[in-house]
């Protein structure tokens, strides 16, 4: 089975729906209580100059999970997400397609590249470390799920920084 990047499609809204009722998902993207509200964002994403998402996909066009990159043009920075259904974790898509991302966004004229992860999710380290972000710094109780707050730390990759070994997924 190949994998690749892919734009949003409005009929991927309900995947993207079903998609957050994970809370780790969920916690990535706005708050979705309807699938139209899923097909709004999707609308959104393909309307917008400064954020931009594609689907982790395969040969069967599912959606495996997403990246995103809000952007700040003036500054020449963004800031980068990710995310997987369950069934796609540990096969490496998150950081080959934050690594696709990445070299959009540079290609792009992008400088710089932030992402934060909770300190709690060894996982997302993973994926960030494996895409060639460097740690900065913790940002003490940053977030606060469910009554409970969370160290978070900040990562970043520079234009600048050395290409990571990870292979990024095509179709960007």
């Amino acid at each position: 089975m190949t994998h690749r990047l892919r734009p949003w499609h409005p009929e991927d809204a309900q995947e993207l729906f079903e998609a957050t009722a994970d809370p780790e998902i969920a916690r990535q993207l706005p708050p979705f209580e309807t699938e139209a509200q899923a097909r709004a964002h999707i609308a959104k994403l393909a309307g917008s100059d400064d954020l931009v998402g594609y689907v982790i996909s395969d040969d069967t066009e599912a959606v495996l999970g997403g990246v995103m990159a809000r952007l700040n043009r003036p500054m020449r920075t963004a800031w980068v997400s990710y995310w997987l259904v369950p069934e796609a974790r540990g096969l490496g898509l998150a950081s080959r397609g934050t690594v696709a991302l990445a070299n959009w966004l540079f290609d792009k004229g992008i400088h710089r590249l932030e992402l934060g992860y909770r300190l709690n999710n060894p996982d997302s380290r993973k994926v960030a470390d494996r895409a060639g972000f460097i740690q900065e710094g913790v940002m003490r109780e940053e977030l606060e799920y469910d009554g409970v707050r969370y160290d978070t730390a900040l990562m970043s990759r520079l234009v600048t920084d050395p290409v990571p070994d990870t292979e990024a997924l095509p179709g960007l």
